[in-house]
């Protein structure tokens, strides 16, 4: 029986490696090439009804989605890729679900025309629904209600009024609190993740070993260290062999399923060590 086990096993192993040298492993999105997005919607808000909005902006991407923000009012999007167009896309989606708004406070100077300023904001966004005042407080700044932004349309609203008031400000002098962000994140290599465990388990496994060799002598130093290091990397082995044909996807909750194995065979392997050891005395 352990004999026929152990040869299914050889043929899980080899399945996985040609599995894995073909397509690699089913790798998580947060470590794959993918577009981080970040959705201020400034109240709470139902998972379900941003996954239709993803579902309907980005088809069939594989997208994730977390709640974010210190009172959980932003939504985090993970999403394999997504154009400019996909994003001023799920901007709109998001503005008819949950209606934002927010002002933005735009540096222009002593003189000027605010309906200048409103022009240049209607024609950046291409609406009509756009309110401009001076600021009640400091009349130098333009204060504009508008819905939730992407960084593009900040970039066209700075542009139009720089052009239509003759002013050279910069993106970054308007203030605004509703704006859709996202960044290109690269792709994590699963070296580069499995690198911060390889010294806590090199030096936990040589502890081990250690206690083996010396605990367990008399069974011959060669013998326990071979079977204890074979039987280790075979169970590994095996386990990630059993996630590639799955594909499941590989994250920390993996790292942590192969230190469970990993603890598992220790445990397993002293109880064994000690059970030959009585036997022979």
């Amino acid at each position: 029986m352990k004999k026929k086990l152990f040869i299914v096993a050889i043929i899980v192993i080899i399945i996985a490696a040609f599995i894995v040298a073909a397509i690699g492993f089913n790798v998580d999105i947060k470590y794959r090439k993918h577009t981080s997005i970040i959705v201020p919607i400034g109240e709470t808000f139902n998972d379900g009804d941003i996954k239709k909005i993803t579902d309907e902006v980005f088809g069939k991407n594989d997208v994730v989605i977390e709640k974010s923000g210190l009172y959980d009012d932003e939504v985090s999007i993970r999403v394999s890729d997504a154009s400019d167009e996909q994003i001023n896309n799920l901007k709109n989606k998001i503005n008819e679900k949950y209606n934002v708004t927010q002002k933005i406070y735009v540096p222009i100077g002593e003189d000027y025309n605010i309906e200048d300023v409103q022009a240049a904001v209607k024609e950046a966004l291409g609406t009509e629904e756009v309110n401009a005042e001076k600021e009640s407080e400091n009349e130098t700044y333009a204060a504009i209600e508008v819905k939730l932004l992407t960084e593009k349309d900040l970039e066209n609203i700075n542009n139009k009024i720089n052009e239509k008031l003759n002013v050279e400000n910069q993106v970054s002098s308007i203030t605004s609190t509703n704006v859709i962000t996202f960044v290109k994140v690269p792709r994590v290599r699963l070296i580069d993740m499995a690198k911060q465990y390889i010294l806590f388990t090199a030096i936990g496994t040589l502890a081990v070993l250690i206690y083996f060799v010396i605990r367990y002598r008399k069974l011959g130093i060669r013998d326990v260290l071979q079977d204890a290091l074979t039987v280790l990397v075979f169970a590994e082995l095996l386990y990630m062999s059993i996630i590639a044909i799955v594909r499941f996807p590989v994250n920390k909750l993996i790292v942590m399923g192969a230190y469970a194995v990993y603890f598992a065979v220790l445990v397993y392997l002293n109880a064994r060590y000690m059970v030959k050891s009585e036997k022979k005395k």
